[in-house]
């Protein structure tokens, strides 16, 4: 019995069951594909957007089912190989046992050529030999051990129920298998037509290699194809954890409390330090050279302006004052390193520029947190944390993260609320032009800028929900009446004056218009007469 085959057999075999596995893929998806004029879901959907639809859920289909199976594919048939090479050293290399005793007369049977492997799951792989006595021609079924595994019964007529002589005749094509009572006039004829059978298995090898030669480049991921897909997959996974990591950070208290941070420049902290130490008689607040690292390291001097202050006691009260003063800053007062001599007191200040720094800074004063056990290998994260996909996943984690933080805040600022004057720039949802966040205001119809703030407040223009590159389902700008309509800015401007178009233009404060919208409701006649234009 052959078991063991060469190994393009079994790279044969498993790309012959992608092709099958990807084919039904195919035919299952091209039967949903049939029923889409038919389906209630997709009622007033555009055929292109059915169709686009369709052809994304089943591409992405196929493509994992390749990439799972080229995943799979050296490890099974490396399992293949291995299972058949003990199969095959069982079945060769195992003889039949000796002195196995007729149980009629006692004559000591022989073993034909004939051996088989009993291959049951879980348990042990086994021979068996057929024995045959020469003097009663009795057989007996004998595994390895000289157990006997089960006993060959004669077979009986079906009209006397006596024992049936069977005759086998071969020939090149034909196998005659004939049964005879002994006793009655019983007979039975089966032909096994080898030719027939032969035939259909050459067909269905045929057909097997027709679709390898056919499909295998298209079904069956080259090595360069599957590492690709294995990248892809891992840097997904990893992306996962990482949206997940950003969207639970910005849930964090400690962040909210790090966001309050006032990221002081040296400019501002020196006005900040001059005006409050003065109030406690401390003067002349002089720089030295900073050393820039990872941190920005600012030695200081100070005069203490009241003489009745001794060293310990001008020291302590400096201290404390450095601590409650950039207490909402991203600066802090090294330890230990104010000193004083003769009424001149010097130290060192540390400013924190990252937002990492910030973080780990507002983490002193609150409880530590207990790290999660990260859900991927520290080896893949490390592989896969700067790559496209995982960047895409951090920024979308960012954003998701932030307006989950923002949405909180309206419990009690209902209304909306300006954002942080060191966050941006951010792009107006309306005008489209760029601010600071404290000249930005947010709310669930998304962010606009001061000016257009107030122009939606003094009623010039309504509150939009939509963004300005959303679907204008409420209004359209200058640039998009040329680009979609294909209208030139000077017709623009004289059908204004015609009439045929209105136009609602935004002011700001000292009148000057910095940006024009056209509300839909207001320009049905303008939108008839000049159609989107076919992309």
């Amino acid at each position: 019995m052959q078991y063991l085959n060469d190994k393009q057999h079994y790279i044969d075999f498993y790309d012959l069951l992608t092709i099958k596995e990807c084919l039904r893929t195919t035919e299952f998806w091209q039967e949903i594909y049939k029923t889409k004029d038919t389906d209630k879901k997709l009622k007033g959907i555009p055929s292109k957007e059915i169709d686009k639809g369709f052809n994304y859920f089943y591409t992405w289909d196929l493509r994992t089912r390749k990439g799972e199976r080229y995943k799979r594919k050296a490890e099974t048939i490396t399992e293949w190989i291995e299972r058949d090479r003990v199969r095959q050293d069982k079945i060769d290399n195992t003889n039949p046992p000796s002195n196995i005793l007729c149980p009629s007369c006692k004559t000591e049977m022989v073993a034909g050529d004939f051996k088989h492997l009993e291959d049951n799951e879980g348990k042990p792989l086994k021979v068996i030999f057929i024995f045959e006595c020469p003097k009663c021609k009795k057989r007996l079924w004998i595994d390895e051990c000289g157990k006997e595994d089960h006993v060959s019964k004669p077979k009986l007529c079906p009209k006397c129920g006596k024992e049936i002589k069977t005759i086998y005749k071969e020939s090149e094509k034909v196998l005659t298998t004939t049964e005879k009572c002994t006793s009655c006039k019983y007979k039975k004829v089966d032909i096994d037509d080898w030719g027939k059978d032969k035939l259909e298995t050459e067909a269905k090898e045929k057909a097997d290699k027709d679709l390898l030669e056919k499909y295998r480049k298209e079904f069956c991921l080259s090595d360069e194809q599957g590492k690709e897909y294995i990248e892809l997959m891992e840097s997904l996974e990893v992306a996962n954890v990482v949206y997940d990591e950003e969207v639970q950070k910005y849930d964090n208290p400690t962040y909210e409390a790090s966001i309050k941070i006032k990221k002081t420049n040296i400019t501002d902290l020196e006005k900040l330090m001059t005006t409050v130490f003065e109030e406690a008689k401390y003067t002349k607040l002089s720089f030295e050279k900073p050393e820039i690292g990872q941190f920005v390291i600012v030695p200081f001097t100070v005069q203490d302006n009241d003489s009745s202050r001794r060293d310990r006691i001008s020291v302590s009260e400096l201290e404390k004052l450095i601590k409650t003063t950039l207490e909402d800053t991203n600066w802090r007062l090294l330890t230990d390193s104010v000193s004083y001599r003769l009424g001149y007191l010097e130290g060192r200040l540390k400013g924190y520029e990252r937002e990492e720094d910030i973080l780990k800074l507002v983490e002193k004063k609150s409880e530590p947190n207990k790290k999660p056990k990260p859900k991927v290998d520290e080896e893949k994260m490390r592989k896969y944390q700067y790559s496209n996909v995982v960047e895409l996943a951090k920024l979308s984690g960012e954003f998701k993260g932030v307006e989950n933080m923002r949405k909180k805040r309206l419990i009690k600022e209902p209304d909306g609320f300006w954002l942080e004057a060191d966050k941006g720039p951010y792009t107006c949802g309306t005008c489209g032009e760029n601010h600071y966040g404290n000249e930005i205001w947010w709310d669930l119809n998304g962010i606009r800028c001061a000016d257009c703030r107030r122009n939606v407040l003094e009623g010039v223009i309504p509150l939009f929900k939509h963004h300005r590159y959303e679907d204008e389902a409420e209004w359209f700008e200058s640039w998009q009446i040329t680009s979609y309509r294909g209208v030139h800015p000077s017709t623009v401007r004289k059908l204004r004056r015609e009439g045929l178009l209105t136009g609602r233009d935004l002011k700001r404060k000292d009148g000057t218009i910095y940006h024009t919208v056209y509300l839909v409701s207001e320009n049905q006649e303008f939108i008839m007469k000049y159609p989107k234009k076919e992309k």
